[in-house]
């Protein structure tokens, strides 16, 4: 077997460095945003969603359903909440519907 160096690191630190050296942390935060969304939706609410994007951190959402729109609109403050409990960061300033 092989012996170990002193200067060995975790996989986890390296991605992360390397996320941070190439500035791909905003695409991977908004990417991860939208997977989170996808997440706390379900399959269902998802048809409902013709579009979302993250910009200047903000969730864009494009809806299907006047009804389903009304519902996020009174929801807003949570879905964030929730949105930014899950990153462990406040990235998500607002949710704008289209």
């Amino acid at each position: 077997m092989k012996k170990r160096n002193a200067n060995e690191e975790k996989l986890s630190n390296v991605v992360d460095s390397f996320i941070s050296q190439f500035g791909l942390k905003k695409r991977f935060q908004e990417h991860e945003i939208l997977q989170e969304f996808t997440k706390i939706m379900g399959p269902f609410l998802m048809k409902k969603v013709t579009n979302a994007y993250v910009k200047n951190q903000k969730l864009f959402l494009k809806l299907s359903s006047a009804p389903f729109k009304e519902e996020i609109r009174m929801q807003k403050t949570k879905l964030m909440n929730h949105l930014n409990a899950e990153l462990g960061s406040n990235y998500v300033n607002d949710v704008v519907l289209l």
